[in-house]
């Protein structure tokens, strides 16, 4: 039986080819999510090897919202001059300059991001402002929070959000690291499982969902589909579509990031119970994806 919902692997998206000349001097650019799978909006996965920059730009038709996977780099946002480890999301508001250099002389640095309501790359708006120079890259760090103009959040320093077991909220971890107190339009949430823990059954009636396995293997429903999940994989959940995740694991926990599209927040999301996963529904697949 074929998947109604999009499942995606990661290593099956073949790299887009990017314009140097536009400022995508980077190794590989994926575009994960888009239009093509019926999304509002546009998810990215790049992989800045050693020497690689997204050099000045700002995007003139929506906010954009990354996270640190992997590796370190040096990130412009405005005046803001960060460095960035795994771990570390940003906010990049519309009609905003910013850049992103990889400064390890060998790993790479790689980072997901959202082009938040731009159903396709063009749509971003996106203007090339130049190359990041010595001069950006020697320049002094922003170096306390509170200096920041554009919010830098790492996941670490994010407190849990109140949720009801009640309502099948049984992970051990859930938290927004970018939500509507940061301005976002989109939030962006995490999700922590212990080995077998279950979100059960529920749907968001107000937002399409993006959700991003960072580690772990587990098992996700997006209606009548079941299939398995492992690191760096994404699915895609429309609006009003019943879903749910489970670690499959005995001993592995997973980590499980996404956005909540066009809300700030969970509480804005339409969030419905819709009741118990059961043994039946973790015995099911829908096929290989």
């Amino acid at each position: 039986m074929a998947f109604e919902h999009p499942y995606i692997r990661m290593k099956d998206v073949a790299p887009e080819k990017m314009d140097a000349g536009q400022g995508w001097t980077v190794s590989e650019f994926r575009v994960v999510i888009s239009e093509k799978e019926g999304c509002s909006s546009t998810m990215y996965h790049a992989i800045l090897r050693p020497g690689d920059r997204f050099q000045k730009r700002r995007n003139d038709n929506c906010e954009e919202q990354y996270y640190v996977v992997s590796g370190h780099g040096l990130a412009g946002a405005g005046p803001d001059r960060v460095e960035v480890h795994p771990g570390h999301y940003h906010l990049i508001p519309k009609g905003v300059e910013h850049w992103l250099a990889n400064l390890s002389r060998n790993e790479p640095l790689v980072v997901i991001g959202l082009f938040d309501r731009a159903s396709n790359l063009g749509a971003a708006g996106h203007v090339h402002l130049g190359d990041i120079t010595e001069a950006d890259l020697n320049a002094p760090r922003t170096l306390r929070h509170s200096d920041l103009k554009y919010p830098l959040v790492h996941q670490d320093a994010v407190p849990m959000v109140k949720v009801s077991r009640d309502e099948g909220w049984t992970q051990d971890y859930f938290c927004e690291p970018l939500n509507r107190s940061h301005g976002a339009e989109t939030c962006w949430m995490y999700g922590y499982f212990g080995p077998h823990t279950v979100h059960m059954k529920h749907r968001h009636d107000n937002c399409e969902e993006i959700c991003y396995i960072l580690k772990g293997h587990g098992l996700a429903g997006i209606g009548a589909d079941r299939g398995e999940l492992a690191t760096g994989d994404v699915h895609y959940i429309p609006a009003g579509c019943e879903h749910w995740l489970a670690n499959l694991s005995d001993s592995v926990d997973l980590a499980a990031p996404g956005w909540y599209i066009g809300v700030g927040g969970l509480d804005e999301s339409g969030f419905n119970y819709m009741g118990q996963v059961t043994e039946e529904d973790l015995k099911q697949r829908t096929g290989e994806i």
